[in-house]
């Protein structure tokens, strides 16, 4: 069976190449580019053996001849045939060029990365050294470098390849922020993978083709600078060949012999065009368009003592829950300025059981999944007061090393986008085998064998031959499924689940859904579900969480919450729910008036207050924040939740 995967493996990566290749050649410029770029590949190569005179010897006797055919360019003012330096001079003056390249390559890469990773203090001070770099004109920055360093081949390479590095750090930088964003980035960390593996097996790989596309094109460019500094003399020095060089040389004859100038020029201009054909060929395949500070932030925990027998309405005993929340705060951070998105949550998750979060888009739900999830933007986004307690374990006591662990061992994410969710480079089954081998010691053939037992519980038919197959080669629900399958990977206690099922069609969210519920019950997890839908809430939760301005206004089990909800919001949000038949006889599906109060604009009192209908004549509604307090075996933030209705 291994056999038959490397195989189709192969054949797969075979495909991929073919299919770059044939795509080149398809564009025009493409086609022009990669036969250019393959002709100075051979002349680099073979170039100084088909020289048919020795590109050093001198003849004074035949200096400044005319092409003719004993010397198919002409001589130089030392009686040397041009054709046999220009074939010489190829590996020197292509060399340069590909030396530059590989050098801002590997330093301006691992910076870019390094920057958008970290980001903080460590970024600002990356981007601003380069913005100081691209303060100079490149040439000009060239030549004070081989000033400093002295003229010769190795100094030049240098010098063009840090003139050519703010370039791969900016570009590095602003696709891998773009990359780090996506889902499946966030997938990887809450499988537990270091940053380094993050980084190397799922950020890069995406970036492959937009770095490949920047190289191509900076290559022509490195190369006129190179053959810049050989014009003016600080180049590769005389007698050794070189094209920048043999121009800089024809200065004194460019009008009485210009074929001087003629030959080693038209091959620098075409060699620039061929690799910026190429360089635009690529980009037009790998379009940036198409693909869509690392340090934690400190924890400032409030104090906050909950005592271990205290009672939380709704809720069993804290010894029993698989997650909890006391106080919970998280505020997204600036430079000068904090904002609170989640205020004060209690939160329970019990084995066996399904929380759903409901509310408006706005009101803290995501943020709130993140937190718990330990997945919240570094250097942008923290927990600011109370704690979060998987099992017995506080998070804000534990290291970068057990947090990872933590993550790999106790939760699973299933999240809102399968498509994004997905490496897109990476076949399923190399994605498989990453969740459940990460901080294990798995035999390849185990690995194998879990993985299909993974596709096979959530329902992929035939799941050996999927293995070998890519996320674009399944329908959107069967993606969902490959995305729960990564998150059960190594039988977490907690699944959070992200509005799973908003991008499917009713009837495959119906199959997601219940699949989700049989491995819940199979499992014995607890299930966090996010959700703006109420009727799945109804159907497949057992408790539910009302949140509105980042705080939860009412909870309890699902039978108490919706068949007779307390809280004004929660009343309007069951009322909002579309029905087959409106009893009130309106054509108009019901809203709720006004707006969610924006983040960090809540003002005293009631957030709820300008939108709810029971305030008038009920100062304390806009004067004091209502506390959630237990009332009819729920839990209820409202100042007249004793009043009828």
């Amino acid at each position: 069976m291994t056999a038959v995967s490397e195989t189709m493996h192969s054949r797969a990566s075979r495909s991929s190449r073919l299919s770059v290749f044939s795509r080149l050649l398809g564009q025009p410029k493409g086609a022009v580019g990669l036969l250019l770029v393959a002709f100075y590949v051979l002349l680099a190569i073979f170039g100084p053996l088909l020289a048919p005179i020795d590109p050093l010897k001198q003849d004074f006797g035949a200096t400044l001849r005319s092409p003719s055919a004993a010397n198919w360019f002409g001589t130089d003012q030392l009686g040397r045939d041009i054709f046999s330096r220009i074939l010489a001079g190829a590996p020197t003056s292509l060399g340069i060029g590909v030396g530059g390249v590989a050098l801002a390559f590997a330093i301006g890469v691992p910076l870019g990365l390094a920057a958008a990773w970290r980001r903080g203090l460590f970024d600002a001070a990356v981007m601003r050294g380069v913005d100081v770099l691209l303060s100079f004109p490149d040439i000009v920055l060239a030549l004070a470098i081989v000033a400093i360093l002295g003229p010769s081949t190795q100094n030049v390479i240098v010098a063009v390849g840090i003139v050519a590095i703010p370039v791969f750090v900016r570009t590095t930088r602003a696709v891998a922020l773009s990359t780090i964003a996506e889902p499946f980035i966030d997938g990887a960390t809450a499988l537990g993978c270091r940053p380094s593996r993050v980084v190397l097996r799922h950020v890069l790989p995406n970036m492959a083709g937009i770095l490949v596309t920047l190289a191509s094109l900076l290559f022509a460019s490195t190369l006129l600078s190179a053959s810049g500094l050989g014009f003016l003399g600080v180049g590769v020095q005389p007698p050794a060949p070189e094209w920048g060089t043999m121009l800089g040389e024809s200065r004194a004859y460019i009008r009485t012999q210009p074929f001087l100038a003629t030959f080693p020029g038209l091959f620098l201009a075409f060699s620039a065009l061929g690799f910026n054909l190429l360089g635009e060929a690529l980009r037009t395949i790998y379009d940036p368009m198409a693909a869509k500070t690392a340090r934690r932030v400190r924890r400032v925990t409030k104090p906050a003592v909950v005592p271990a027998d205290s009672y939380k309405a709704g809720h069993a005993p804290a010894s029993l829950d698989a997650l909890s929340a006391d106080k919970l705060e998280v505020s997204y951070i600036g430079e000068k300025w904090s904002i609170a998105a989640v205020r004060g949550i209690d939160l329970r998750m019990r084995p066996g059981r399904t929380l759903a979060v409901v509310g408006e888009s706005g009101s803290g739900k995501s943020t709130l999944l993140r937190a718990l999830a330990t997945l919240l933007p570094p250097g942008r986004a923290g927990v600011t007061g109370g704690h979060i307690l998987i099992g017995n374990r506080n998070l804000a006591d534990l290291t970068d090393a057990e947090i990872r662990d933590l993550r790999r061992r106790e939760i699973g994410i299933v999240f809102q986008d399968a498509a994004s969710a997905l490496n897109p480079v990476m076949t399923i089954g190399a994605q498989l085998i990453e969740a459940v081998t990460t901080g294990t010691r798995m035999s390849h053939e185990e690995a194998r064998r879990r993985t299909i037992e993974l596709l096979t519980d959530v329902q992929i038919s035939d799941p050996a031959q999927r293995l070998d197959a890519y996320p674009h080669q399944f329908s959107g629900g069967m993606k969902q499924r490959i995305v729960i399958a990564i998150a059960l990977a190594q039988s977490p206690s907690i699944l959070l689940a992200d509005e799973p099922t908003s991008a499917l069609d009713v009837t495959i969210q119906q199959q997601i859904l219940t699949l989700l519920r049989e491995m819940q019950h199979r499992r014995g997890m607890a299930m966090l579900l996010v959700t703006h839908d109420l009727g799945l809430v109804a159907r497949y939760a057992d408790d539910v969480a009302v949140m509105y301005a980042g705080q939860i206004v009412e909870t309890g089990t699902v039978e108490a919450v919706l068949g007779n909800p307390l809280h004004p919001y929660t009343r309007a949000l069951r009322l909002s729910t579309p029905r087959l038949r409106n009893q009130s006889g309106s054509r108009y599906l019901p809203a709720i008036a006004g707006e969610p109060p924006p983040v960090g604009a809540i003002r005293s009192g009631c957030s709820f207050a300008s939108r709810c209908e029971r305030r008038d004549g009920f100062e304390l509604c806009v004067t004091d924040e209502p506390a959630l307090r237990p009332f009819a075996g729920r839990a209820v933030a409202c100042h007249r939740v004793e009043e009828p209705a």
